[in-house]
């Protein structure tokens, strides 16, 4: 029943406003992080030249980005053809986002983009075989689609050439592949990378999160800033969280 709630109010924006404002107001109360808090806080710090929200569905994660930093420049991707469409058709009153219908991977050019029985968990990567993930029923194939893939390094040169960025990710898994095709974004302009992690298996070569750390950290000079509650199985396992990655001297955040 919280559940359908949480789903029902964060679907209007005026509500998910009101209830991100009560959320944000007991998450201080008891000292619990809130990652797109501290994406607010870096933005006012460092006045980046955009956000980034790569895999933003139907754009309710712009809308959280929105409430903490109005008007901020946001270039919103989203590959899945239906679920794009929606995300132009929400944004289009809004000058100060742009919407990418394309995946940022590890290469530019056409690339296989896989479609599931729950949207929100289609991916570059292909499930894991029958039996091994504990989200078959929701990750259940429909189909194949060919999508139009950049290099974050081939996109950034193109669309946004200048400035610092800030980067939320929820990619199913591809993680890796986004860091690969843009190690000089990342090393030189990316101020804080905020992503889902997949910690259950799901996905056939799905990034972990010990070695996107250490791919953060040692290879690219970031410092790893909140691994954030997980959300958990049925069982009471550990299946996905998120986690902050920032640039040492973004910190100490404020404000």
């Amino acid at each position: 029943m919280l559940r359908l709630l949480h789903h029902i109010l964060s679907r209007n924006r005026i509500s998910s406003r009101i209830q991100r404002h009560i959320v944000r107001r007991v998450k201080n109360l008891v000292n619990m992080p809130d990652g797109y808090f501290s994406m607010g806080q870096i933005y006012r710090k460092i006045k980046p030249a955009a956000i980034l929200d790569i895999g933003a569905h139907h754009g309710y994660t712009v809308d959280k980005l929105s409430d903490y930093v109005p008007g901020a420049k946001i270039h919103a991707f989203e590959p899945t053809p239906d679920s794009a469409a929606v995300l132009r058709r929400r944004m289009k009153r809004r000058p100060n986002v742009q919407v990418h219908e394309i995946a940022l991977g590890d290469t530019t050019g056409i690339v296989g983009f896989h479609l599931n029985v729950g949207e929100q968990t289609n991916s570059l990567l292909d499930n894991l075989s029958s039996g091994q993930s504990p989200y078959d029923p929701v990750q259940r194939h429909l189909s194949q689609v060919q999508v139009q893939a950049m290099t974050l390094d081939d996109w950034a040169d193109e669309f946004e050439p200048n400035g610092l960025l800030l980067i939320k990710a929820d990619i199913q898994g591809a993680e890796s592949l986004l860091v690969a095709g843009g190690k000089k974004t990342f090393a030189q302009r990316v101020a804080a990378f905020y992503t889902e992690i997949c910690i259950l298996p799901q996905y056939e070569n799905q990034t972990s999160l010990c070695e996107l750390n250490q791919t953060m950290v040692e290879e690219l000079g970031f410092t790893l800033f909140d691994i954030y509650p997980c959300t958990k199985d049925e069982l009471g396992r550990a299946a996905f969280t998120d986690v902050m990655w920032v640039k040492p001297d973004v910190l100490p955040l404020g404000g």
